[in-house]
């Protein structure tokens, strides 16, 4: 199993500059797929639309290609304690935030994969990359 953090998890189902390297890099693998997964997909999509990326229909074919995913256990919904994870993701803020420069939610998708501990990381985020090999991940850097 690898973990996608958001950005890479839009570039397997929205066309991007680095959407061929993704999904290559996946190919064979089931993908960890959280709530927080869900929501950030949602939102980035939504976004595309705001900005003038992408038409309304264009995200509703990708969210539809996201549940076909989940569907056939492409993508596999992970069971989390969101309190012991949260925790982590504040160890690892307090710990590597100042020497990283990351963000709340690069923390909260590191605390995440650690607690899923998929045999993958994967990220096109130089500061999340930094955390997450800090964290003891293995990265795939996109």
């Amino acid at each position: 199993m690898v973990y996608l953090d958001t950005g890479c998890l839009v570039k397997l189902y929205y066309p991007e500059r680095e959407s061929a390297a993704v999904a290559d890099a996946v190919i064979g693998e089931q993908i960890a797929f959280t709530a927080l997964h869900d929501l950030e997909i949602v939102t980035a999509m939504q976004l595309k639309v705001f900005r003038g990326e992408a038409t309304s229909e264009q995200v509703v074919a990708a969210m539809g290609l996201v549940q076909g995913d989940i569907a056939a256990g492409k993508l596999v919904e992970s069971p989390i304690d969101w309190r012991s994870t949260f925790r982590e993701a504040v160890r690892l803020a307090q710990t590597h935030a100042a020497l990283t420069g990351c963000r709340s939610l690069d923390t909260l998708h590191c605390a995440l994969a650690k607690a899923i501990s998929p045999g993958a990381f994967m990220s096109s985020d130089e500061r999340q990359i930094k955390l997450a090999r800090a964290a003891g991940l293995r990265v795939l850097a996109i």
